[in-house]
């Protein structure tokens, strides 16, 4: 009775199998590195809340586990057609408890400092790859927030020449020297984007760490607007503390 065909999900698994029929041994797979990755702690200064924020970027991955000192803390898998056809970008953050309810020295010891390896295996459009590699620095210096100077706190602005001005960072918020390397500021308007658009109505940019002001934009502010800013100061560690603000157009 004739077997049904087997389908193999990959083609390098074909190839594979033709080379154990041809009596060759396969070929070891090699090791692709990650192109981009990141582990970071995000604290917020205004609301005073903590989380963790992860990066990754590749080629393309079908499986990737986030390893720590203290063992696997994380893994995402693609399933199916999707898990064949790969996926590139990761990027995910945790829940931010308040710091009252969970005070930051606690929370830092959900996710030790030290190195974190993120591995895996490679997959594009159906061609397997070898194993994917990658480490991560995880510091618990976190970097003090910048101080928000101008305008002030829900004050009324006109909608043209608005100058956001902050103040620099130098400690972090145990009152130790840091380096920052990057403040980003943030603008948006809160009004709800159209709901199938990812992103926000707004503005970001990533500033150098001597700039402590930035004049907005001819056309960036709408009249009789309420809007959101906020200041992130990134330190060379990759952690980052932010202070948020309002204001409204006139």
């Amino acid at each position: 009775m004739p077997t049904a065909p087997v389908r193999l999900r990959t083609r390098s698994a074909a190839f594979t199998c033709l080379a154990l029929l041809l009596g060759c041994p396969p070929l070891a797979a090699e090791t692709v590195p990650l192109k981009e990755t990141k582990l970071i702690i995000e604290h917020n200064a205004t609301d005073r809340d903590t989380g963790f924020q992860a990066f990754v970027d590749s080629e393309g991955w079908q499986r990737l586990e986030l390893i720590g000192p203290q063992g696997v803390v994380l893994r995402f898998e693609g399933k199916g057609e999707l898990g064949e056809l790969g996926l590139t970008e990761l990027f995910f953050e945790t829940v931010e408890p308040e710091n009252a309810a969970k005070p930051i020295a606690e929370l830092l010891e959900d996710l030790p400092a030290g190195t974190y390896t993120f591995k895996g295996r490679a997959m594009a459009d159906g061609e397997a790859g070898g194993e994917i590699l990658g480490t991560a620095q995880l510091s618990h210096e976190i970097p003090a927030g910048p101080p928000l100077l101008a305008p002030p706190a829900n004050a009324t602005v006109p909608v043209a020449e608005v100058v956001l001005r902050w103040g620099a960072v130098t400690q972090t918020i145990a009152g130790r020297p840091i380096e920052i390397v990057a403040y980003q500021l943030i603008v948006e308007r809160k009004t709800d984007p159209h709901p199938t658009m990812i992103g926000k109505w707004g503005l970001s940019a990533y500033l150098p760490p001597t700039t402590t002001a930035l004049a907005l934009p001819a056309g960036l502010l709408a009249p009789g607007t309420d809007y959101e800013w906020e200041v992130l100061a990134i330190a060379a560690n990759g952690n980052q503390t932010l202070c948020s603000s309002r204001f409204r157009t006139q």
